[in-house]
């Protein structure tokens, strides 16, 4: 059997907080569950690599698999995040209708705006409560035929279907037989922008805004990320549920960081600025 060289790509999870995106990459990557909710703050990166046998070749795909933050409205946050992007889980919760509609309202234009039509697999999760499930799988055929897009009912706890779509994802971003990609219709319920703008107020704005002022001063997103998650987390700041006070608390954190690689006078610039715009906002 041939073998090909490696081939790296980069593939993101959507969907509404607590779906289980980060469970389902827990699953896949370490083969283990945990049923504490832990919060994305921004983004958070996992390597993993994949054997793939087509025929009589061999395909060493290396993923890059990217768990962005489910709330909607950090704008910012997700065009700089989605770039790049080769390959979507777009995902629910069985058990949450609304986190179907939001496939449809909010994600699946949002990458479609941003990134274009590339592959992309729904997961219904938490297939392991199928008895508190709000729609059925019916529902869910005929959501995902309008995309023509395949589902599957995974469960992040007892790991049903989560290796398999990330193989069948993997197939699909290497282009094997019965890979295409799914053409996206426009959206026909509410445009994304005005979404944003109905869903979030000033306070997502800003956090967003400080993200990427964050990620910009220090140069490189990736590396910034794990940064911002740390300083998020002492400040006790969470994206879903913001306060002003932890807000303030994060950006007097982020300033000390920037002392470590900044002139003290360009940290404590960017430590008023920050405070101006919590000032102007809220």
């Amino acid at each position: 059997m041939a073998s090909l060289k490696e081939v790296q790509k980069k593939i993101i999870l959507l969907g509404d907080g607590a779906v289980g995106k980060t469970s389902l990459i827990r699953r896949f990557v370490v083969d283990k569950f945990d049923d504490k909710y832990i919060v994305t703050i921004g983004s958070k990166i996992t390597a993993k690599d994949l054997q793939i046998a087509e025929d009589d070749k061999v395909f060493y795909l290396k993923l890059q698999i990217w768990d962005i933050l489910g709330q909607k409205g950090y704008k910012k946050l997700h065009n700089s995040t989605f770039r790049g992007t080769d390959g979507v889980f777009m995902v629910a919760d069985i058990t949450r209708k609304d986190t179907l509609r939001s496939l449809e309202t909010y994600w699946i234009p949002k990458v479609q705006n941003l990134v274009g039509p590339v592959p992309f697999i729904i997961l219904a999760n938490k297939a392991d409560l199928i008895h508190r499930a709000e729609f059925r799988e019916e529902e869910l055929r005929e959501f995902t035929s309008r995309y023509g897009a395949p589902y599957y009912l995974t469960s992040a706890k007892s790991g049903e279907n989560v290796k398999r779509a990330f193989y069948i994802l993997g197939k699909k971003l290497l282009k094997l037989k019965g890979s295409e990609v799914p053409k996206i219709p426009q959206p026909k319920i509410i445009h994304p922008r005005l979404l944003f703008e109905r869903e979030k107020g000033d306070i997502v704005r800003l956090i967003d805004k400080i993200i990427d002022d964050f990620c910009k001063e220090y140069g490189d997103l990736e590396d910034a990320m794990p940064v911002l998650r740390k300083q998020f987390a002492f400040a006790g700041l969470d994206p879903n549920n913001p306060t002003r006070e932890a807000l303030i608390m994060a950006i007097e954190r982020l300033a000390e960081v920037e002392m470590g690689f900044k002139k003290r006078e360009s940290a404590e610039a960017n430590l008023n600025k920050r405070l101006k715009w919590v000032k102007e906002n809220l």
